[in-house]
């Protein structure tokens, strides 16, 4: 890789691509840089076709109006592709567009192949190659995006950092000069390791191609669109920050709808959606139900379905009959399903299948369940020894078991893994009955619920856990070793039960957390929307792209899913 325009200067682009390109990438780079020998201890040439090697990709971080002339040297040097971040081309006017021209018929005498210009570069999790204007974190993943705006690609990317969500490529492509939006999405739809296309859309330069080409990637996999532009002053903004023409909001809103792809709003949305295809199967149908930890939660959450054309169903008389035997008699006797403030965490679990198994509902919206891991963490709230007195004592409550602690060190002392496991499903247990219900019968219930997902494989002790444990109770750090087998094993037990559900009945669970917080990955696997809002719009755009498979013949109830469990087939 040469690396045009590379530079010593902190101020200067090429200082900063420089940096992000060698994080990670372990083939060569040359630095090309006319006035230095050397640039952030590489050796750097004056000129790309003084490299003594073959070059596949040069990186241009010079002055527009110097890149044609450099540019030929690359065809002369037999550099396969171009990247092209800096700006001064079409995005300026006409002066601007004849000299992107110019640049793009120098490179098609060699076959060199243009991202950008006017971009912030791209990623490639294969090549651990970070070719962005400067460093950014991003995480490889299941996702291909390609973003015709940078800062709205990088904000999107390191919002799906903190997320725990990644790319296998992402591309800032700028000004499009030669590499259209549409050979992008072709191309990630034949990549077998990204498995949702995201995309931010100013303008197309050919929107018949763009239907030709995308329509048959949507039969594949799910496209993701955000495309503003549906004010004049969006229109005029985009003019002068892309080049591109935004055209009609009507017309793109029609050629979205006519391919299958789905447009969203915002970045946000964006990510949401995307993990909802990742992590779910598709709705079977536009019906759900809603179970809610507070009314008020399940009154908003409503509204937002309805608005967004999905159906709140009315539950039978013998459902409700069912629900009545979990939750005390103030419950909300409807859908939303709303215990009513009811203590008991072990009825909140019961629950979802009831409503899972019903033919009629489609998909399960179940708010707070992202939250309830933090509950285990509130036992933080007694002195670190007086908790694990108080959990150990608990434990011997309900389960006759003594000496927790000491029989755990005895476990781990005689490296009786199998042993530990049995610890552990006694542990969660009384960890979720300390949360709920110490009657007898439904402890027995939830012990089932856990030895199940233990023996599905589902929560494991691995060789590093009891490794941890084994050097914990070495130096007697009790409560260390309280916290690394049962509190954070939280959310391995809520994660694995949701999953269970999910692959069980082939619906969507889509979960929510209390509050507006930043969603994520529960356990690796299982993402949660802050919001019901959030969820509702999730299983809208779902619900919509079944609508188009089952248009072109793709999906029908019952068939295997194609779309189903990206990240949900790794849960081991």
């Amino acid at each position: 890789m040469a690396v045009i325009g590379a530079s010593n200067n902190l101020g200067k682009w090429g200082f900063s691509t420089l940096m992000s390109i060698r994080d990670g990438f372990k083939g060569k780079i040359y630095p090309v840089n006319n006035r230095r020998d050397d640039v952030l201890g590489l050796q750097s040439y004056q000129r790309v076709t003084d490299i003594p090697a073959e070059v596949d990709l040069a990186v241009f971080v010079i002055p527009a109006a110097n890149i044609d002339e450099v540019m030929q040297d690359c065809v002369e040097k037999g550099v396969k592709a171009a990247l092209i971040i800096s700006a001064g081309f079409s995005e300026t006017g006409e002066e601007g567009k004849i000299l992107q021209d110019r640049v793009v018929k120098t490179a098609a005498k060699g076959g060199i192949r243009i991202v950008g210009p006017n971009c912030m570069g791209f990623w490639s999790a294969p090549s651990h190659l970070r070719a962005f204007m400067f460093p950014m974190s991003v995480l490889p993943g299941p996702l291909g995006f390609v973003s015709q705006g940078g800062n709205v690609g990088g904000a999107i990317v390191m919002a799906a950092y903190e997320r725990g969500i990644g790319f296998d490529k992402y591309v800032s492509c700028g000004c499009t000069a030669d590499i259209q939006i549409e050979d992008y999405i072709e191309h990630f739809g034949d990549d077998p390791n990204i498995k949702v296309i995201l995309t931010y859309i100013e303008g197309l330069a050919d929107g018949r191609r763009f239907i030709e080409k995308v329509r048959k990637v949507t039969t594949k996999k799910p496209v993701i669109a955000m495309k503003p532009g549906r004010t004049l002053a969006a229109a005029q903004a985009i003019a002068s920050h892309s080049g591109a023409l935004s055209g009609s909001d009507d017309v793109y809103e029609a050629a979205f709808k006519e391919t299958g792809v789905i447009r969203v709003d915002s970045g946000g949305e964006l990510l949401d959606v995307a993990m909802g295809f990742l992590t779910q199967p598709l709705p079977r149908n536009n019906s759900l139900a809603i179970i809610t930890p507070g009314g008020s939660y399940g009154v908003i959450c409503a509204d937002a379905c309805a608005s967004l054309g999905l159906r709140v169903v009315s539950l039978s008389q013998e459902t409700l009959d069912e629900l009545d035997r979990l939750f005390p008699p103030r419950w909300s006797h409807g859908n939303p399903v709303d215990p009513a403030g009811d203590r008991n965490f072990i009825s909140y679990l019961q629950a979802p299948p009831l409503l899972l198994e019903l033919d009629e509902i489609g998909s399960l919206i179940y708010m707070g369940f992202g939250s309830f891991s933090s509950f285990a963490s509130s036992l933080s709230f007694f002195e670190r020894d007086e908790t694990v007195g108080v959990f150990s004592s608990f434990l011997s409550g309900i389960t006759g078991s003594e000496g927790f602690l000491q029989s755990m060190r005895s476990t781990v002392e005689e490296g009786d893994r199998a042993g530990l496991q049995a610890q552990l499903e006694l542990a969660l247990t009384a960890l979720v009955s300390i949360m709920g219900s110490a009657e007898e019968e439904e402890v027995a219930q939830l012990r089932q619920m856990v030895s199940s997902l233990m023996d599905s494989g589902r929560i494991v002790i691995s060789a590093e856990d009891f490794d941890q444990l084994a050097e914990s109770m070495k130096h007697d750090r009790a409560y260390e070793a309280f916290q690394n087998l049962i509190i954070n094993r939280m959310d391995d037990f809520l994660t694995a039960l949701i999953v269970d559900w999910i692959e069980r009945y082939g619906k969507p669970v889509v979960s929510t957390s209390f509050t507006e917080t930043v969603p994520g990955l529960i356990g690796g696997i299982h993402y949660s929307y802050p919001s019901g809002e959030r969820a509702a719009l999730v299983l809208s755009k779902m619900a919509r792209y079944r609508e188009y498979l089952e248009k072109e013949g793709i999906w029908k109830e019952g068939e295997f899913d194609p779309f189903t469990f990206t990240l949900l087939g790794n849960h081991q």
